[in-house]
């Protein structure tokens, strides 16, 4: 083919106008001034990293005086459909058919399905993440992650099976086991990890004490929620709290730990531990 030919082929080149245009650009908005003042206030609001890890040893020793007995419970939950109580605490349970309960209730559960907790669990790392509060970020992921990998082993081991319509009234069925309850699981360590972080690393104030209400109070009412919706027995209940809290204390165990070697009582902060400071610190060294 000769050159002439070859220029007749490409239209671009007879003609320029006709050549695609390359793609608008899009001026982001600069969102550093934001992110600096909302780092700014994080620092001043927040105590400083020994006092975090001393608030938080004492409430860790409060929270394993309250956890017991849950190998017990799943020895019997393996031989057992239901426990005694369970059907006389089910029924008296849902014989209250108003609809605003029924929403709430519904509403309560629904955010724990995986189409809602994820986003959420994601999200609320990436902000504890761009306020610089890098360890609890990663905490944050790791103790959601871990506990539902949990849920699902413990679920597989003692293959018990959930509430049937013929015992209880079943709103929504769920072909996997029900002991322990996931969602119980996955409340008590998440939103218990925002109520312990928030209570060990902010001092007091309108905001973080709204937070930890909201925190504490699907905490509460997500066991009730899955009994009244018929997706669990309330041993199922009792249990979902019971792993969730001995897991939520295994990893606030070791939270505290590399916390406390971020923030030793005396002395620097080892250098390669500088990028997990939370903020405000910098000025200790």
């Amino acid at each position: 083919m000769s050159r002439d030919s070859r220029k007749e082929t490409n239209p671009a080149a007879r003609n320029p106008a006709s050549a695609p245009l390359p793609p608008p650009q899009v001026n982001l908005p600069d969102l550093t001034p934001v992110m600096t003042e909302a780092q700014r206030v994080a620092a001043q609001t927040s105590v400083s990293g020994r006092r975090a890890v001393s608030r938080g040893t004492m409430f860790m020793a409060f929270y394993l005086w309250l956890l017991s007995g849950v190998v017990l419970l799943s020895f019997f939950a393996q031989r057992t459909q239901f426990f005694p109580g369970d059907m006389l605490i089910a029924g008296r349970l849902q014989k209250y058919h108003n609809r605003w309960v029924r929403r709430f209730f519904f509403g309560i559960s629904e955010i724990g399905f995986p189409k809602f907790a994820v986003p959420v669990t994601l999200a609320t790392g990436g902000i504890f993440w761009l306020l610089r509060f890098r360890l609890e970020a990663i905490f944050i992921l790791a103790s959601a992650s871990s506990s539902t990998l949990l849920n699902a082993l413990v679920k597989r081991v003692i293959k018990r099976p959930r509430p049937t319509k013929e015992l209880v009234t079943v709103v929504r069925t769920i072909n996997e086991p029900s002991f322990p309850s996931g969602h119980v699981m996955h409340y008590t360590n998440f939103y218990g990890l925002m109520i312990y972080l928030l209570a060990t690393n902010w001092r007091s104030g309108k905001l973080r004490n709204i937070l930890i209400a909201i925190c504490t109070i699907l905490i509460a009412c997500i066991g009730p929620s899955r009994v009244y919706l018929g997706a669990h027995w309330p041993s199922d209940v009792l249990a979902g709290y019971m792993y969730g809290g001995l897991w939520f204390a295994g990893i606030m165990a070791l939270y505290l730990r590399i916390k406390a070697w971020i923030h030793p009582p005396a002395g620097k902060s080892p250098e390669i531990a500088k990028p997990l400071q939370q903020p405000g610190d910098e000025d200790d060294e």
